[in-house]
């Protein structure tokens, strides 16, 4: 499935199911679902679904199996009717059915807890700045804050704090429930789903000597948060594809076209550390929560390294094959 957050004309967050190009909105099929295909009197529909199927992604996510397997039951019903021949409005009153042209996409989550970014999880990363990697099958990780992240078509601002910004691609992979110290079997089930993500960092901040006292200032590390989490410089979106429409994470082709032209281009099959490992090595010690995200490392080549600098006025387009095309600009 390809889901959704979105506003409606009515300024209303939703969520809502990509079928046959149409966003069916799937707290207002639910109630349909109860009522046309379960005998539910209209009132108790509308009670039942708004905490069967919450208009939030995040408390869509935190219901764990029980929500999975209502999203399953709703998807299935939606299909089969198909987008055309569902009931247009809801026992609320609410629409059904909305073209992508009739939306605003947001976020997938736009109440994401917290993100998680994986670093130097490529051997074309390391030779491309020069570093070393962490040991085999261990890796480094930063937390971006939430308040970074922005959906399809949102802008990207152009930070004060540095002239040099650049992006990386990569694949976010969204946790379904509550789990810590989870082994590499198990660590699958413990996804959701799958979105495009940007990486984005004002790369002069951890080059410039005079943040710190001294002539070389402090370590760079110092800085990360300020060059990693301004506002807006974690990308998310358009869709959250869920888990069992991704046959394998780890063979996914990714391109990043700047102004039409491809910047950077790779594969998650290039991955120092899978996500399976990932997912291991950072529950070992920390709980994760159903709507963390954990962002999984940048890819490319050497001939499209993994990555770009960007400029103001740039046009972004950020694809994972079978997730969807991710559309920014960055803007002064």
């Amino acid at each position: 499935m390809k889901l959704a957050s979105f506003r409606n004309r009515s300024a209303e967050t939703r969520i809502g199911a990509l079928i046959d190009d149409q966003l069916v909105d799937l707290t207002a099929a639910f109630e349909r679902y109860l009522v046309d295909e379960c005998g539910v009197g209209s009132d108790r529909a509308v009670e039942v679904a708004a905490v069967r199927m919450p208009t939030s992604m995040l408390d869509l996510i935190r219901r764990e199996g029980e929500g999975s397997a209502d999203l399953a039951t709703i998807y299935s019903f939606a299909c089969d009717r198909g987008p055309e021949r569902l009931t247009p409005f809801s026992p609320r009153g609410d629409r059904v059915v909305y073209g992508l042209d009739e939306v605003t996409l947001l976020t997938p989550i736009p109440q994401v807890y917290r993100i998680f970014n994986i670093g130097n999880n490529s051997a074309v990363f390391s030779r491309t700045i020069a570093t070393s990697a962490p040991e085999e099958n261990y890796t480094c990780m930063f937390k971006k804050t939430p308040r970074s992240v922005v959906g399809p078509g949102d802008d990207i601002l152009w930070p004060i704090t540095g002239n040099e910004v650049v992006t990386e691609l990569e694949l976010g992979v969204v946790i379904g429930k509550k789990c810590k110290g989870v082994t590499q079997e198990d660590a699958m089930d413990c996804i959701f789903g799958y979105v495009v993500a940007q990486d984005l960092a004002v790369l002069d901040v951890l080059t410039n000597a005079n943040w710190g006292p001294g002539e070389v200032g402090l370590p760079a590390t110092y800085y990360m948060d300020l060059c990693k989490t301004p506002d807006t410089f974690q990308p998310i979106g358009p869709f959250l594809v869920t888990r069992d429409e991704v046959a394998d994470c780890q063979s996914l082709d990714m391109e990043l076209r700047v102004n039409g032209k491809c910047t950077i281009k790779g594969s998650t099959s290039g991955m120092r550390v899978p996500i399976r490992r990932q997912i291991e090595f950072l529950s070992a010690d920390m709980t994760f929560l159903p709507g963390d995200l954990i962002v999984s490392g940048a890819m490319g080549t050497d001939e499209y390294p993994p990555i770009a600098p960007l400029a103001i006025g740039d046009a972004l387009e950020a694809e994972i094959a079978g997730l969807g095309v991710l559309k920014n600009r960055v803007v002064a």
